[in-house]
């Protein structure tokens, strides 16, 4: 068995397929929107971001780890991706926060708290669609969509159909 390091505590690698499952099971609350265990992983979010002695900053999703890694989570180069990669991700969702029934459940709200985000850069990179409700066993607002793919790998992985996908 493997170790890795992480914010300089000695950690098992315990044969995760990711470094993410690692740092999760090793305690550390490392924030995703696009990652799923049961899922292919996508990497898109870039919230996993970690930096790896030698490596530089990489996905904790999509990289395998190594015996003798060292890995840190919150650098301020971590932070600093970590809310760019957020404020782009709300760039990309219509913020009708108040209206939305998920409104103080929200994941991005969560983390937006979380990173400190309390404003965006980004001007809203999309105009407004209307929400589809033509199929009776699946409603879907794509101004929600923060393109984490994960509908779309679940409808076609798991569920094996493969009826949405990206525009």
């Amino acid at each position: 068995m493997g170790y890795i390091t992480i914010d300089g505590v000695k950690t098992p690698i315990n044969d995760k397929k990711n470094l993410l499952e690692v740092i999760r099971e090793s305690g550390v609350d490392l924030p995703t929107f696009c990652y799923n265990s049961e899922l292919s992983v996508y990497g898109a979010c870039r919230m996993c971001i970690v930096e790896i002695e030698g490596r530089g900053l990489q996905a904790a999703c999509s990289t395998p780890p190594e015996d003798g890694m060292v890995v840190k989570i919150n650098t301020p180069a971590t932070m600093r991706i970590r809310r760019m990669a957020l404020e782009l991700l709300l760039s990309n969702h219509h913020g009708n926060c108040q209206t939305c029934d998920k409104n103080m459940h929200c994941r991005l709200q969560e983390l937006a708290d979380r990173l400190g985000v309390k404003t965006v850069r980004f001007e809203e990179s999309r105009e407004l669609l209307p929400v589809e409700t033509t199929n009776q066993s699946i409603v879907r607002d794509p101004n929600k969509c923060i393109l984490c793919g994960d509908c779309v790998r679940m409808c076609k992985e798991i569920q094996g159909i493969g009826v949405l996908d990206f525009a």
